[in-house]
């Protein structure tokens, strides 16, 4: 009887080996001056040969990468002290330990979800100037369309009759014109990025969604799955400011279907970097800014950029949350000195911050935390390191996990090089101008208007208040609202996360109307009042006195 269960669990252990070693989705984001590969499984900017992060990319140009591949690490323990995590490398000889789809509710693969979705601006300002002029879609975008969103009733058919899941957590992210819950683009509803706290139109030029998991064997790291579904988004904005243009960004979703609590967790970042010749880089971190780059060890980087090499960051904007709802801090910016592979324990440690070599870690866990330009700072320049391969992991952590959570990690890839720069002014661009970067985010990722960003549809935060008047503020139970002139549609009303706490259609046109709050707890909210020309006006309303 053991025998026949050996063999059992050794067939099912070869046949998810084999599945994994299949080659996933993969697709292009060409946008500005960026071309980057990503894959459904989760594997970034590497075709699994060679790395795929090409920057600048100049159409006839010869093609140099900045990473040989890049990704996320998740890891943990259960209850019971056992490991369990996953990490992305190279997938080299079919080794991963993400494969492409969704979970089900059991936390088991759906056989869902496994190709890469693209929408492009385009597509959605096609949408929409289609429903705008009378309300109905005469003729469908197949993208917008076939988006992987909640509930999309068209899905199958654009899609190949395949089926689309239905999760309480939701899929892609989308605009909810009629504030259903669910996406219909017959009604009016399109693509948009999501993220924590926000649900608006956003000018970005294209997207990428796809979704993977880590229910599948291990063959990558060896530990234990951990049942966990990430959805990916993978954006970059149509902007003529070359530090966006420079840039592509992911958004993590990551949601928990595992059945009891994973504590001391951490969720890594992972880049290969490779500024062209990949054997004569450096790295570095800043705790100021939350991010760490790669550079040059020298001006020239010889078989590769040759001169002006660029330095390449990765900058983490938005961190997850711990169990007690605040965002977990950027812990640890660790090199991988060792050679891959490693065992399981040794992945781990690196997340929770211990080198692999049981050397004492900076006393804020970051490596190499200074300007390189500054010999009294710490840098690879100032410890007279020698210039070679860099691998590198940052981590958010230690926090827990339940069944069911959903969290966010957003992170921006950018390179610096401009005309004649050096290498050391390159460096110095980095540093003035990275925060720029969470700018965009701060807004419900809307570049703000002092950067030169070809803007897409309106967005709720680009329309002042005008004179649209909210009386009482503060409110109690009843507000009454007058509009500046006749033509609205629809009222929209935000908490102070973005969450949509009330919507309502206008059936009837009037300058004044009478809305009931006494059911909305007290706080700080958002009022939109949207015209038929899709244009809004949005005011601040506080509730008192509950």
């Amino acid at each position: 009887m053991k025998t026949k269960s050996y063999f059992f669990h050794l067939l099912v252990f070869l046949f998810l080996q084999n599945v994994n070693a299949q080659t996933p989705d993969s697709a292009i984001l060409e946008i500005n001056n960026v071309k980057v590969q990503v894959n459904a499984n989760g594997a970034l900017f590497t075709d699994f040969t060679n790395g795929q992060f090409i920057a600048p990319h100049l159409p006839g140009e010869p093609e140099i990468s900045t990473f040989r591949a890049a990704g996320i690490w998740i890891a943990g323990l259960d209850p019971g002290g056992n490991l369990k995590g996953a990490i992305q490398l190279y997938n080299e000889t079919g080794k991963a330990d993400f494969q492409p789809g969704t979970l089900d509710k059991n936390g088991s693969p759906s056989g869902q979800l496994k190709d890469i979705f693209r929408v492009t601006k385009e597509d959605i300002e096609e949408h929409r100037a289609d429903f705008n002029d009378n309300g109905v879609i005469d003729n469908p975008n197949p993208n917008v369309f076939g988006w992987p969103a909640q509930g999309n009733p068209h899905f199958s058919q654009y899609n190949n009759g395949d089926t689309l899941p239905n999760p309480t957590y939701g899929l892609a992210g989308f605009w909810d014109e009629n504030v259903d819950g669910t996406y219909d683009p017959s009604n009016g509803d399109f693509p948009i990025v999501d993220k924590r706290g926000c649900h608006f139109d956003l000018p970005v030029a294209e997207i990428l969604w796809f979704v993977f998991n880590d229910n599948t064997a291990h063959t990558e790291s060896q530990m234990l799955p951990i049942n966990i579904e990430i959805q990916c988004e993978a954006f970059a904005f149509d902007c003529q400011e070359p530090l966006i243009a420079n840039s592509v960004f992911t958004r993590y979703e990551i949601v928990y279907r595992g059945l009891e609590d994973v504590d001391s967790l951490f969720i890594g970042t992972f880049a290969d970097f490779d500024i062209g010749n990949p054997n004569d880089d450096f790295f570095g971190s800043s705790s100021l800014h939350n991010l760490f780059f790669g550079y040059n060890g020298d001006e020239v980087d010889e078989g590769g950029y040759e001169n002006n090499p660029p330095v390449m960051s990765v900058k983490h904007i938005r961190g997850p949350l711990s169990e007690f709802l605040g965002e977990v801090p950027l812990s640890y910016v660790m090199p991988i000195n060792a050679p891959l592979p490693l065992n399981a324990i040794q992945y781990y440690q690196l997340l929770s911050g211990t080198p692999q070599d049981y050397q004492l870690a900076p006393a804020n866990g970051f490596f190499y935390d200074g300007n390189p330009n500054d010999p009294t700072a710490t840098s690879e320049i100032s410890e007279g390191n020698t210039p070679g391969n860099r691998r590198v992991l940052s981590s958010y952590g230690p926090f827990s996990l339940e069944p069911g959570a959903v969290n966010e990690v957003i992170i921006s890839y950018t390179f610096y090089q401009s005309p004649g720069n050096t290498t050391s002014q390159n460096l110095e661009e980095m540093y003035t101008s990275s925060d720029t970067l969470e700018r965009i985010f701060e807004n419900c990722i809307n570049p703000p208007h002092d950067i030169p960003c070809s803007q897409g549809p309106v967005s709720l935060f680009d329309v002042s208040a005008g004179s649209l008047h909210v009386f009482p503020n503060p409110a109690m139970r009843t507000m009454f609202l007058e509009f500046p002139e006749l033509g609205f549609s629809r009222l929209l009303l935000f908490d102070l996360n973005g969450k949509l706490v009330f919507g309502e259609t206008l059936r009837q046109q009037s300058l004044k109307i009478e809305i009931d709050i006494q059911h909305l707890q007290n706080g700080i909210y958002f009022l939109a009042a949207q015209k038929e020309d899709g244009t809004f006006f949005r005011q601040k309303l506080i509730i008192v006195g509950r």
